[in-house]
């Protein structure tokens, strides 16, 4: 359903931005090096393009493309605060995908890449104040540590899309949180 990728010649730290969303995603990364866009969305077999953009040595843009290589959504975000997640935690779990009414960028993904599978999160529910957000993330030290193997089923992969950010979460921990800066839409499509 997706494809990711990157500009010609991206930073490092848009390559691993690149990894850790197709292991999110459970997309396929290809390494764009010369490729023409018409060679990568060749490659992309029907699906949903998203092109991870540097600005100044740092990833900086997201890019959607439809199936027919039209630009539906660029998201441009100014800041990313990537938190240590292992690998093998992003591999896992069902997706839940989810966001705010009056994000733009909430419904143009509903509707090309998640096929209308994401709920809307009201406004109100969404203010948590930074205390209780706070012991919501930290471990209840009373709980033994359970194997690795059993967890797996209990993973979830949850995208939150807000009017001002997005954030990747697996199992309950920010990973990683892209605070919008500006979005464009094709006016093209409605």
């Amino acid at each position: 359903m997706l494809l990711l990728t990157s500009s010609r010649k991206p930073s490092f730290k848009t390559k691993i931005l690149c990894k850790k969303l197709a292991l999110f995603f459970d997309a396929p990364y290809m390494n764009r090096g010369k490729m023409s866009f018409s060679e990568v969305l060749e490659n992309g077999d029907g699906r949903v393009l998203l092109v991870v953009g540097d600005y100044h040595g740092n990833p900086g843009s997201l890019s959607f493309y439809d199936v027919g290589g039209n630009l539906f959504l660029s998201v441009y975000f100014s800041e990313t605060n990537p938190d240590n997640v292992p690998q093998s935690e992003l591999r896992y779990g069902s997706h839940e995908f989810s966001g705010t009414d009056s994000s733009l960028v909430f419904k143009q993904l509903n509707l090309h890449l998640f096929e209308n599978t994401g709920r809307f999160i009201p406004q109100e529910s969404l203010k948590v104040s930074k205390a209780a957000h706070k012991t919501a993330l930290q471990p209840d030290s009373t709980q033994l540590p359970t194997p690795a193997k059993s967890v797996e089923k209990d993973f979830a992969r949850r995208l939150n899309v807000f009017d001002d950010r997005l954030e990747f979460l697996s199992n309950d921990r920010i990973f990683l949180r892209l605070y919008i800066k500006s979005v464009k839409e094709d006016a093209a499509i409605v």
